[in-house]
């Protein structure tokens, strides 16, 4: 397990990332986020060894640093845009509106509602709006299904 909370104490850049589907389950920085936050906690044998915050910190500007770029990481003027929108009215966060950034570690929302790269929309009450999906998906299990025979 990484030392998190040692290498943020020490000013180093720490940043979280997921890579292509062919090399991680999912693709979802949230829920590789969360597994960070709690692995860092676990290693610490500490509960407070990292934030919700921090680790949605790691997740965005953490990221930027990492990377060495100082025009991503957060929304301002002049920057890429690139953000996405959860819709909270659902049961997964029922009570959990008194800290929206610790839900969002903490609950795993299971699809994001709108995203938005370098301000275009992509997802729209989440679904692709740049491809068709159902095509793209039959293509790739078709390919798929090739390789294993």
């Amino acid at each position: 397990m990484a030392p998190i909370r040692k290498l943020l104490d020490s000013g180093v850049p720490v940043g979280m990332g997921v890579d292509g589907a062919a090399s991680n389950d999912a693709s979802n920085l949230l829920q590789e986020t969360r597994t960070a936050f709690l692995m860092a906690r676990v290693r610490e044998q500490n509960a407070a060894a990292m934030t919700a915050r921090e680790a949605l910190e790691i997740a965005t500007r953490g990221g930027a640093r990492v990377l060495g770029r100082d025009d991503i990481g957060h929304l301002s003027p002049g920057m890429s845009a690139d953000f996405i929108v959860f819709n909270i009215d659902q049961p997964a966060f029922v009570g959990s509106h008194h800290d929206i950034v610790a839900a969002l570690i903490f609950c795993q929302p299971a699809t994001v509602d709108y995203s938005f790269i370098n301000g275009k929309k992509v997802v729209e009450q989440g679904r692709l709006t740049t491809i068709d999906i159902e095509k793209l998906s039959e293509t790739c299990n078709q390919l798929s299904k090739l390789m294993v025979e």
